[in-house]
């Protein structure tokens, strides 16, 4: 498939995902998660691992992964199997602590890549890391801090914005205007979501959604949106108000068009060239396992699957400074032309 069809699919996906969390903002949501998800955690692992992770430092996957499992562990210790903890106070208080501190470690692994891609200078990259770590003790007292780095960044900056950076570096090898086009309509959606009239009587979401939702903390991404938008002090979330709905709607575009994304650009990107029969075995069985998992019972899936979720984040942290710059070089040096 040519670059052109695949911008003319991505044109049709943008609007089906959109169209798809109109009518079903919290449906579309947690079937993509489940569905989608996984499948997309499993094959970009795969991917960015035979490029290197898009470092040289060796030791990066190392950072990715201890990272990862100490953020995983808070989550994976709420489940029904460890509720024997909620009887001792001393521990039960330490988990409930230590997620807060845990957050300076998406800005630190956000950090170290920065330093591995911007500098070649071992001092210059310890300078940079140094400096993450000044600003992680600084702004810890700042709840905004937590809620950008703990909350937005694994969530909406990385489904949304770095999709849209990533789109955006990709077409400027291409200059193809279909392409430019699907940015434009990146940026327009959450505008068109912000004044679409929303007719509350069209929703109806059954006790399944709500708890799922609701016990897995995914409301708290709805609640703090609204909260720094200044719409709202935070303290409340109901699935009919409007701009709960609105949100959700664009939560629901964000997820499920970051998903397709991955998958429509496969001839593209070439993901699956060195995927071998056995790699891709192991990933199906895993893909059909947690999807199982999900269907069985959404908080243990999620539990479970979240390490996978954090480590694509994290390993896709090169890649999104790599956009970054790329697209920074781009127009410095057309400016100077």
């Amino acid at each position: 498939m040519n670059t052109s069809r695949v911008d003319l699919l991505n044109t049709f996906l943008i609007l089906l995902s959109f169209g798809l969390a109109y009518f079903l903002p919290f449906e579309l949501f947690l079937m993509a998660y489940a569905i989608l998800g996984p499948l997309h955690y499993f094959t970009e692992i795969n991917w960015i691992r035979d490029k290197k992770y898009f470092v040289s430092n060796k030791n990066w996957i190392y950072v990715v992964l201890t990272c990862a499992m100490l953020l995983s562990i808070p989550t994976l210790f709420k489940l029904p199997i460890f509720d024997f903890f909620k009887e001792n106070k001393i521990i039960e208080q330490i988990r409930s602590t230590i997620p807060a501190y845990l957050n300076s470690l998406f800005l630190m692994t956000l950090v170290i890549a920065i330093a591995l891609i911007g500098f070649k200078n071992k001092k210059n990259q310890w300078f940079v890391i140094g400096t993450g770590v000044v600003l992680a003790i600084l702004m810890h007292r700042f709840p905004l801090y937590h809620v950008v780095f703990g909350i937005f960044l694994p969530t909406i900056i990385h489904v949304y914005l770095f999709t849209l950076l990533f789109m955006w570096y990709g077409n400027l090898k291409k200059n193809n205007q279909i392409g430019y086009l699907n940015i434009g309509l990146m940026v327009l959606i959450p505008i068109t979501i912000t004044f679409i009239s929303v007719d509350q009587g069209l929703y109806n979401f059954s006790d399944d959604i709500k708890s799922n939702y609701i016990e897995n903390n995914f409301h708290l991404l709805n609640a703090n949106i609204s909260k720094t938008l200044g719409l709202t002090d935070g303290s409340k979330f109901f699935f009919y108000e409007v701009l709960d709905l609105k949100i959700q709607m664009f939560i629901a575009f964000a997820y499920t068009y970051h998903y397709l994304n991955w998958f429509s650009k496969t001839t593209i990107i070439g993901w699956h060239q060195k995927l071998t029969t056995k790699r891709s075995l192991l990933i199906i069985t895993l893909w059909i396992i947690s999807v199982c998992l999900y269907f069985y019972n959404y908080k243990i899936g999620l539990g479970l699957l979240l390490f996978c979720s954090l480590m694509h984040v994290f390993m896709e942290f090169p890649l999104n400074i790599v956009s970054i710059k790329e697209i920074g070089k781009y127009y410095i040096s057309k400016n100077n032309n």
